[in-house]
Order: structure tokens, then C-alpha cells, then sequence
């Protein structure tokens, strides 16, 4: 297989290895040919990978599976338990079926034939090759459908339909052959993985976080220890985190408030060498195990979202999952992300349950003291009142406690009207999924447009020509743009510029080349009355006329180049920048609004109805929010430095939100403070940008690419690493189908300029993402800064209801205490101590 780097969204140039053996189709239950855990579910997986539009599998790197040695089993289990399962699984040549339940009846939910035992050792070893594999940069990333599962097999036992921890054996392997420190497990099965918790337990070289149902100890296993305030144990505490879901039919937006609100941010903090996720599809919609209502297409952003940690070294290591339609369509969209294709897009997603709010707050209200990202229901200030909100457990498990063996046989399945909904609810989204796939572009991901022609606008003060000429030089250096669509620049008609501009404006800039630099020169004058009068941050040469146009006309070329399918993505390298431009006159740098050019023009000419544009300059688009302020087809989200900063005045400010039916549209997220780096960006995107985007379901990404927040800029005086802007490109790609386009903004530091744009383009282009250089937290500051932003976004006339955790967290209390339990403990300690002493 050809593995070399060429166009196509695709074929990205990360490899992704998949691994599958027929053999463990061998495991399957002796007495039960019914039983959900059997050799179908593997055969499923593969079918649909091989005849979906555009197999996944084309793009793969086969790997080979193999079977764990006994010392590699010891790195996790005990050896009584080997020994048993070596045992019950010799009964070869006449199977002893009453041994074989013999065995099942020892442990809960688990049976074995002749061939289990080679099985369970095969997923073993198999998991251990993928993640090694992996760790050596042999694939950047993979799959490995195995069975049977793992995440419930104890050091000491089998359990639910697990034999060996295929994920604890192989982040075991990581930690004492391949000496990592740092491991992140993302368990996503619908049970608790309590077998993966009781093996890393005391452990801090590994973070587990497992997203399970419980319903207050109803649920399977009807452990106490699957509930949030189980958070590790000595060296351990705090890496340990359950994020119990206490009633059935939970769905995207709860899964993705999980990620956005506890997960991402502590993994980011976390920073971890490698991600292994057991990947259990039984919270997919239609399962008879978790009666959850998670699409397949969840599972791709979840793997997406992930791919951004470590370097993306990520495994998927499969577990459950028991309707085999949407097990399989999960597995696809799983892997379709490992490979950088585009994620289906979502449809709105709203407000989670507030059971769901909850578990969060829950599980914030013990593990914020260890993670620093967890602080943004921390004691209010004293002018903000906030309503409170006081942890709690609850554990009601079921009177009764079935037969070890019988935990699963008691299955709750869905009425058969019911079923017949599912499976054509699940073969709606299989059909639009494949439409999605047939659509995307299929000879370049990434598009762009440069014009020299724009070098040759005036030069004075800071936007000097090299800013569009030293990224597209160092771009083409590093051989990226030869494997991108070069779009033909043009220039916008004055009907285009007209969509967002006065008829006046757009008459003055028809003039002649001379004549507009000279009225331009004029109108800076004191003399000058009103808005007549141009800011003295304008200059224009004779070049400057017919650089506007060619930003503007070129930027619509990258835009039009996405919408039509011919790329996936784009960047325009343009200049002059454009979001400070108004509707009737230029201002900071800015003649043309481009982008706002750029969105106008979608709405009319294309007929959509949701467009999100994200600013990331460190100036205020005080030009783009006067234009579309009562606009609700386009919501602005603006992350740049407030109060006098450039441009000054209140409309920088958070209460600036939006009039009439574009009310709650316009978003300002200003900082207060300069230094703002990748931590705080970050903490803005998971607390508000992402929640709000994912609610809104744009149709299309447009950003404001200013670099002018990047490290060393003059005059942002920010902090934003090249893998910061990286990181918020990688996020947005996962909106809108990863229809996205970038158009240069602002940015004065040219080293900062080409980096951070090479940065960008990895990111569209589909490369692996780079190695977090330390670990991300917002400053104290930050999290001030958006609490505010969010305060003036909820409340009566609020329309996102997605910012549901504006709450003062309260600490969780022992049951009849008066004070938060761990301090109670810590005085405890003290006691003990002293009576050592004395």
C-alpha cells in the first residue's frame, strides 16, 4: 500500500493501522447461540467497513494479530485466574459444556468455549502490537477490533463478558516496557469500566475517565465505586474520574457537554504521551444494553476531539456494543476520523439533561482542587450572584442482586414497535451519512489563493506587503502548497462589495487608483466633518484600490471553491485585512470587509441560513459585528483584548450581544489583561465557543485569521503558540461537515506570520497533530473574563441553552456532616498524628 503523501481529503499523511483476525470470531458461548456478545458483532464491523462509499479500509495499514504471552497477561492479571482459564479452556477434544459453565458461574457475566482462552489472548496481544506500534511511529494511530472485550476483567477475575483487560494490559505494556508517565484511557462504553479502575486505581501515571450509565446504582455492575466521588487513591487521587448517567435516552448533547466540560479541558491539563480508548458502541442509538441515544456519527467527533491530545497517538480498542447496525456505523466514523476525513456533520445540539448538569457539577465539586481547569464554578465574586448548587451521592442499588451468571441474561429489551423505529431511525442516518460521503470532495482537501498583485498596497506602519508574502514563501518551502488547489484570485465586483457596503463607500473606491489614495489622504484631515472623516490608521497608495478588490474577489474564490465541493477546506492569504472595515467607511488597516463580503455573499447567493464566524484577531471585528449585529443567520464570536485596546469603546464589551432578531448572535469574549496564551484560548472554545457553535450547526466556518495574538506579535502582546492556532483550527473542522475557511486578518510579528500559518495549514491538510508543549490551563483571569462573556448571554432573554453551568459549586459533604468531607478527613489526619506524637 502506497502510504505516500498526495491530495485528496482522503488521503491525509497520517497512517492509521486496523487490525482484525477471523480467528476471534472462534469465541462464542456454547449454550447460547443467542447471546448478544457473539461472533456477529465482528462480522458486522467488517462488512460495513467494506462497502461503505469510500472503504476506510482502502486507506488503512493492515496490521497482523498475535497472542499475548503469560507475561504479558501477569502485567495485569493474577495468576490464579490464568491458570483457570488455561484449564477450563483444555477440555479439547469433547468440550465439556458443564465445565465451561462451570467457569461462568465462578464470575459474573462471562463465558468461555475450546477456542476463548486463545481468543482473549489474542485481543491482548493484539491491543499490546497497536498501541506499541503506535508509540514507535510505525502508524500514527488505529483500530483494533477485538473480542472478546476487556474493560471488566479484574486482576483477579473475569467479568462481564471480559476474560483479560486487553486496554489495561496494553497501557500496563506502555508504562513498565515503553516507560511512558503520562496515559490517558477514554472509556466510552456504556458500563462502567470497573475492572480498568481497580487496576490503575493508586495510580497517577495513568488518567481513566469512563462515561457510564449508573441510575444511582441501579444499573450493571451496581457498584458504589462507578459513582464520581471515586477519584483514585493515594498517588492516584484525582486521576480517577466516573461520570455516572443516571437515566436512559441520553444522547449527543449530554456526550458532548462531557467532553466540552470536564474531559478535554483535564486531558489538556493532563497533557498525555498516548490515548487509549475503549471503545464500547453500547450507548449508540438502538443498543438493548444502554437504551441511550448516541448517533454513530457522536463517535467520530468524540475520536476527533481525542486526536488533538498526544501527538495524536491514539488507539481504539473495541468493547461492547450490541446493535449491530449502529455498532458498525460507529466503528466507521470512528475510523474515518482516525484517518483526518471530515466528521458528519451534527444537527443542533442543545441543552443536556439536567441530569446529566448534575454528574458534571458532581464530579467537578471533587476533582477541581486537583486540576487547575476546573475553576469556573468556584466561589462567585463578590458582585456576582450566582445560584448554588450542592453536590451529592445517591446510591439506591436494586433489592434484588441476580445470579452471577444472570447479570445480563436479564436484558430490558425495546417493545418490538419500538424496534422497528430504531432500526429505521438507524437506516435514516446510514443513508445520510452516505450521502455525506458521496458529496465530499474527492481530488483536494485544502484550497488557497495568493496574488502578488496584493504587495503592492501602501506600507506604512505595521501591515507592511511581507506579511501575505513571507507565509506564502515559507509555505511553499515546506512543500505544502504544491499538494493544495491553488484557487485563481479575482477581482469582487462592486455589487459584491455592495452586499455589506454603502453605495457611497463602494462609489469612492470605483475611483481611479490616484485619485482614491489622494481623497483617502484627504479625508484624514482634522478639517474633515463626521464619519466623513477616515481614522488616521488608513493608508492607501496607488496599489491600494486594486488590492481591495483582489482580497475580497479572492477570498469569494476560496469560499465559492469550498461550496461547490471542489475542497474540503481553504485559507485565503490576503491583504489589506478587512474585519475593522464599516459599512461606510475603512478603518484599522481595513478597506474591503471581506469576510463579511465573504458571508453576505453565502446568504444570498447560497442560500444559507447558518454561517458562524469566529474572530481570532486580537482587535476587536468592530466592522463585522456593526454589520451583521441584527443578523441572526450569522453568529460572531469575537476572542480579542477589551477595554481601550484598539479599537476602544464599549462595543468591544460582553453586553454588546446582538438587537432585534440577531439578539444573542454577536459574542464578545474581551480579555482584560494581555498575555492571553494557547491555555486561555482553549478554556474560551470549550466553555463557550464550541457548546454555542455545536448549538448553532453552522452550514459553514468563516474565521478572522489574525495572527497579531501570537507570541512576540508587537502589538497584541499575546502569548498564542503556532499550536495554539493549530489546536482552534482543528476544533472548528469538526463543524459544519469541515467546511472551513480561513482569511488573513492582522499579525506584525513575521516569523509568528509563517509559523502559526504553516501551523494552520497542517491542521486543514489533515498531518498529526503536534506534541502539546506543556500542559493547558486558563489564568485565574481568563476564567473572569469568560464567566462574564457567558453572564451576558444567559439569563431572561436567553436563546443558547448550551451555558447551563453558570452555578456556584458547592463542596461535596459526608452524609450528616456539616463541613466538606475531605476536610473533615484532613483534620482526622491531624488527630491521628498527634496521638502518634504523643
Amino acid at each position: 500500500m502506497d502510504h505516500s503523501i498526495r491530495d485528496g481529503p482522503r488521503v491525509s499523511p497520517r497512517k492509521t493501522g486496523f487490525l482484525y483476525d477471523a480467528f476471534m470470531e472462534k469465541h462464542e458461548c456454547p449454550w447460547d447461540p443467542m447471546h448478544i456478545e457473539n461472533p456477529a458483532r465482528m462480522k458486522t464491523i467488517l462488512k460495513r467497513l467494506q462497502e461503505v462509499h469510500g472503504s476506510p479500509l482502502s486507506e488503512c495499514v493492515p496490521l497482523k494479530a498475535r497472542f499475548a504471552t503469560e507475561n504479558e497477561i501477569r502485567l495485569v492479571h493474577e495468576q490464579p485466574l490464568i491458570n483457570t482459564v488455561k484449564r477450563i479452556s483444555a477440555s479439547e477434544p469433547e468440550p465439556d459444556y458443564l465445565s465451561y459453565k462451570d467457569f461462568s458461574a465462578l464470575y459474573n457475566a462471562v463465558y468461555m468455549n475450546e477456542k476463548s482462552e486463545k481468543c482473549a489472548l489474542m485481543a491482548a496481544g493484539s491491543t499490546i502490537d497497536l498501541v506499541e506500534e503506535i508509540h514507535n511511529g510505525q502508524i500514527s494511530n488505529g483500530m483494533a477490533i477485538v473480542r472478546p472485550p476487556g474493560h471488566h476483567a479484574f486482576p483477579s477475575e473475569s467479568n462481564g463478558f471480559c476474560i483479560f483487560n486487553n486496554v489495561a494490559i496494553a497501557a500496563q505494556h506502555l508504562l513498565t516496557e515503553c516507560l511512558l508517565q503520562r496515559i490517558l484511557i477514554v472509556d466510552f462504553d456504556v458500563h462502567h469500566g470497573q475492572g480498568t479502575q481497580r487496576t490503575f486505581y493508586e495510580d497517577d501515571r495513568v488518567l481513566y475517565f469512563s462515561i457510564h450509565v449508573y441510575e444511582d446504582g441501579g444499573a450493571w455492575p451496581y457498584l458504589r465505586e462507578s459513582d464520581f466521588d471515586h477519584i483514585g487513591e493515594g498517588k492516584g487521587r484525582g486521576f480517577n474520574v466516573n461520570v455516572p448517567l443516571n437515566k436512559g435516552g441520553l444522547g449527543d448533547a449530554d456526550y458532548m457537554a462531557i467532553f466540552h466540560r470536564l474531559l478535554m479541558p483535564i486531558a489538556f491539563e493532563y497533557n498525555p504521551e498516548f490515548v487509549i480508548i475503549s471503545a464500547g458502541y453500547d450507548a449508540a442509538i438502538g443498543c438493548p444494553e444502554g437504551h441511550m441515544r448516541v448517533s454513530p456519527a457522536m463517535y467520530g467527533h468524540i475520536t476527533h476531539m481525542l486526536m488533538s491530545l498526544a501527538g495524536g497517538k491514539v488507539a481504539a480498542v473495541l468493547e461492547g456494543g450490541y446493535c449491530l447496525d449502529s455498532l458498525a456505523e460507529g466503528v466507521v466514523c470512528t475510523l474515518e476520523a482516525l484517518l483526518g476525513r471530515h466528521v458528519q456533520p451534527l444537527p443542533s445540539l442543545s441543552a443536556a439533561d439536567e441530569t446529566v448538569v448534575s454528574s458534571i457539577l458532581n464530579a467537578t465539586s471533587c476533582l477541581r482542587k486537583y486540576w487547575n481547569c476546573l475553576k469556573f464554578q468556584d466561589q462567585p465574586h463578590k458582585d456576582e450572584k450566582l445560584p448554588f448548587y450542592q453536590p451529592e451521592v445517591k446510591y439506591s442499588p436494586p433489592d434484588w442482586l441476580p445470579h452471577p451468571n444472570e447479570a445480563y441474561v436479564d436484558l430490558n429489551p425495546y417493545p418490538a414497535a419500538e424496534r422497528v423505529a430504531l432500526r429505521d431511525e438507524i437506516s435514516a442516518l446510514k443513508l445520510r451519512y452516505d450521502k455525506f460521503r458521496r458529496f465530499m470532495p474527492t481530488q483536494h482537501r485544502t484550497c488557497f489563493a495568493y496574488d502578488e498583485l496584493m504587495l503592492e498596497h501602501a506600507e506604512n506602519g505595521p501591515e507592511v506587503s511581507q506579511r501575505i508574502s513571507v507565509i506564502y514563501n515559507h509555505l511553499q518551502k515546506a512543500g505544502l502548497l504544491e499538494r493544495c488547489l491553488r484557487v485563481p484570485s479575482r477581482d469582487a465586483t462592486p455589487e459584491e462589495l455592495l452586499l455589506v457596503h454603502d453605495s457611497d463607500y463602494v462609489e469612492l473606491l470605483q475611483k481611479e487608483p490616484t485619485e482614491f489614495a489622494a481623497e483617502a489622504s484627504q479625508r484624514k484631515q482634522k478639517r474633515t466633518p463626521g464619519r466623513s472623516r477616515w481614522p488616521n490608521d488608513i493608508w492607501a497608495s496607488e496599489g491600494t484600490v486594486p488590492a481591495v478588490f483582489r482580497a475580497a474577489g479572492s477570498l469569494l474564490n476560496v469560499v465559492d471553491c469550498v461550496m461547490s465541493g471542489k475542497a474540503l477546506n481553504g485559507f485565503a492569504i490576503i491583504r489589506p485585512p478587512g474585519h475593522h472595515a464599516h459599512p461606510d467607511h475603512p478603518a484599522g488597516f481595513c478597506f474591503g470587509n471581506n469576510v463579511a463580503i465573504a458571508a453576505a455573499h453565502l446568504l444570498k447567493n447560497r442560500g444559507l441560513q447558518r454561517i458562524l464566524i469566529v474572530d481570532w484577531d486580537i482587535h476587536h471585528g468592530d466592522g463585522i459585528q456593526e454589520i451583521f449585529y441584527d443578523e441572526p443567520r450569522v453568529l460572531y464570536i469575537s476572542l480579542h483584548r477589551g477595554g481601550d485596546f484598539y479599537p476602544g469603546g464599549e462595543g468591544t464589551g460582553v453586553k454588546f450581544t446582538g438587537r432585534g432578531e440577531g439578539q444573542g448572535y454577536n459574542m464578545n469574549i474581551p480579555w482584560k489583561q494581555k498575555g492571553k496564551g494557547d491555555g486561555d484560548y482553549l478554556a474560551a472554545f470549550l466553555q463557550l465557543v464550541m457548546p454555542v457553535a455545536y448549538e448553532f450547526a453552522p452550514e459553514i466556518v468563516l474565521v478572522s485569521c489574525g495572527f497579531d495574538a501570537a507570541l512576540g506579535d508587537p502589538l497584541g502582546e499575546c502569548a498564542v503558540t503556532p499550536f495554539g492556532y493549530s489546536l482552534m483550527t482543528r476544533m472548528l473542522m469538526s463543524l459544519a461537515g469541515g467546511r472551513l475557511v480561513l482569511a488573513q486578518e492582522g499579525g506584525y510579528n513575521l516569523t509568528a506570520l509563517a509559523k502559526s500559518a504553516e501551523s494552520i495549514f497542517r491542521a486543514l491538510m489533515g498531518y498529526d497533530v503536534e506534541k502539546l508543549p506543556r500542559a493547558l490551563t486558563p489564568s485565574s483571569s481568563a476564567v473572569d473574563d469568560i464567566n462574564h462573556a457567558i453572564d451576558a448571554h444567559v439569563g431572561p432573554r436567553r436563546i443558547w441553552n448550551t451555558l447551563q453551568y453558570r452555578l456556584h459549586v458547592g463542596n461535596l459533604k459526608a452524609e450528616g456532616a456539616s463541613e466538606d468531607w475531605e476536610d473533615e478527613l484532613s483534620k482526622l489526619a491531624e488527630t491521628v498524628q498527634k496521638v502518634r506524637l504523643d
